[in-house]
């Protein structure tokens, strides 16, 4: 039990970290988009290093071949 509930708070955070990651990367672009050259590419870039250092961390999650436990439904009577 202890190593699913390992593996569930890997993904978890990895998710949060992807999701915020890509928030920022969007909000470069509008900064870009706008105008401000140097603060928007510095997201840019910033925001795009750190998605692709997820990439191999997501690989290593979605192919680890982890199966859940079967949950146990409480029957209502």
């Amino acid at each position: 039990m202890a190593n699913y509930d390992e593996f569930n708070h890997h993904v978890w955070r990895t998710a949060i970290i992807t999701v915020g990651l890509g928030a920022c990367f969007v909000f470069g672009i509008i900064v870009l988009a706008s105008g401000d050259w140097l603060p928007g590419g510095i997201i840019v870039v910033a925001s795009s290093a750190g998605l692709a250092r997820q990439v191999p961390v997501i690989r290593k999650l979605c192919s680890s071949g982890y199966v859940a436990p079967p949950q146990k439904h409480k029957s209502v009577k």
